[in-house]
């Protein structure tokens, strides 16, 4: 069944394929993904999220007769080989794993029907619907980094990913503090209105302070999406990628993150700090001078403004410490975390039990990515996703850790560290081994600037069909149709 929101974006998504461009096309599915707790169609009791049914049309743009992007698609493919590995075996054993292995074990199932007498409800293991949505999902990953990967190969790419990043991120942090703010008012009525998806909603309240979850169906899936965009334009200002606007909105979305309550939002920015300063410690030589220097006094003056809020202010200051107790200190003896180890624990059970072949993704809820691609897609699918988060990466590289190389080359190093931090969320929380909408088009970004080759644009007047588009500074006016 087409939804509402389908239909809003069947109309914007046939408005830029009469007059938009790839580029614009990018920005529009990067937008898409922040309706992360509603359906552009429902099949049953499964969902389509807005992210990949906006992927259709850029593959339409793409693939269009007389589009001039269809040599780019092989090419694409190619320089995925990892994530199509691990794509292909995640859909091929998610049909033969349950089959082949039903009634071995006993799984925690991705959707439950009807209520539960205990936190740790199991069912034996079959096939069932999840198996085809996952695999429906692995696809749509799949497809969302080659398509990233084409558009960002051509001119407009690059504003478009860094300007796409600033909107989300405004937008993402506004309607999370206006969700949040609003919790029991009209507003929020609206809200779920856009909250269509078959997906749980879990309770939004943590000691009297509102959870902030926006349009996602609960706050760690909000806090997951946000810290992967913060990444991305924390990276890009830290390498002097428009570093007013990407660090006013890094800036942004690491207050709302810190203002989340999310658990895997303190340990995602957590780990990226120590990430940051490690860096700086290891490879100075890389390291922009005044980059550190702003970073710092962002820091001190963070730390003066909370001691003086918590002088000020006693009851904040004990309401703070709870829930940082809560959210991370006790975590792990609440009845919410013995839950989550529980799940994790099935997907080491359930490689054992497939001898390193998986029981196939949908099988199973899992709360960390490594064991759930483990006890899902076995050895197969932990190395070709290990391989390709290398391939992202490539620590070899002087870009990867620093200001290094032309803006193609720094841009990649900056999509690429979003793609490989991007994964902290998930590895303490996510439910399956399918990777993340924003993680495939920040991967296929990385994998596209750094394939650049050719020279910054600003010595050229020429009109190359290739190559970025970003002159620091200004950007470049506007996205140019190609």
């Amino acid at each position: 069944m087409l939804t509402f929101v389908g239909l809003i974006q069947i109309a914007i998504g046939m408005v830029l394929l009469l007059r938009g461009s790839l580029a614009s096309m990018l920005v529009f599915a990067m937008i898409s993904g922040m309706f992360g707790g509603s359906a552009s169609v429902i099949v049953g009791g499964s969902s389509i999220p807005p992210v990949q049914f906006a992927l259709a049309f850029i593959w339409i743009r793409m693939i269009i007769p007389g589009s001039r992007f269809g040599p780019a698609v092989g090419p694409a493919f190619r320089e995925n080989i990892w994530l199509l590995v691990f794509v292909i075996y995640g859909v091929a054993i998610a049909y033969v794993g349950p089959r082949l292995f039903i009634g071995d074990m006993e799984v925690s199932p991705l959707r439950v029907s009807g209520p539960t007498s205990s936190l740790y409800s199991t069912v034996l293991l079959e096939p069932s619907s999840q198996n085809v949505t996952a695999a429906i999902y692995l696809i749509g990953t799949l497809m969302s980094a080659v398509a990233t990967y084409v558009a960002c190969r051509y001119r407009g790419g690059a504003n478009a990913l860094v300007r796409g990043a600033v909107i989300v991120a405004y937008v993402h942090a506004f309607t999370g503090i206006l969700g949040a703010v609003g919790r029991g008012t009209p507003v929020d009525a609206v809200f779920e209105v856009f909250r269509n998806a078959t997906y749980s909603q879990l309770e939004q309240e943590a000691n009297g302070f509102a959870r902030i979850n926006g349009l996602f169906p609960e706050p760690s899936a909000w806090a997951s999406f946000a810290f992967s965009w913060f990444v991305l334009l924390a990276e890009c200002w830290y390498r002097s990628i428009e570093p007013k606007s990407t660090g006013r909105a890094a800036a942004l979305l690491l207050l709302v993150l810190l203002a989340s309550t999310s658990s895997s939002a303190y340990v995602a920015v957590g780990g990226y700090a120590a990430f940051f300063a490690v860096r700086v410690f290891i490879f100075p030589q890389l390291a922009s001078h005044q980059r550190i220097r702003e970073a710092s006094l962002i820091g001190l003056a963070a730390v003066m403004l909370l001691a003086v809020a918590l002088i000020a202010l006693p009851a904040f200051a004990a309401a703070i410490q709870d829930i940082a107790n809560d959210a991370l200190f006790e975590k792990a003896d609440s009845e919410s975390g013995r839950q989550r180890l529980f799940w994790a624990l099935q997907g080491l059970e359930a490689f054992q039990v497939s001898f390193g072949l998986g029981i196939g993704p949908g099988s199973f809820r899992s709360s960390s990515l490594i064991t759930a691609i483990l006890g899902s897609c076995g050895v197969i699918g932990i190395v070709s996703y290990i391989a390709y988060l290398i391939t992202l990466f490539q620590p070899r590289r002087a870009s990867s850790w620093g200001v290094s190389g032309s803006l193609a080359a720094r841009l990649g190093g900056a999509a690429g560290t979003a793609a490989i931090l991007g994964q902290i969320p998930a590895l303490v929380a996510a439910p399956t081994p399918v990777p993340s909408g924003e993680f495939a088009i920040v991967a296929g970004a990385a994998l596209a600037f750094r394939k650049l080759r050719t020279k910054n644009p600003a010595e050229s007047d020429e009109e190359e069909d290739e190559g970025p588009d970003l002159v620091p500074p200004p950007f470049r006016g506007g996205w140019r149709r190609v």
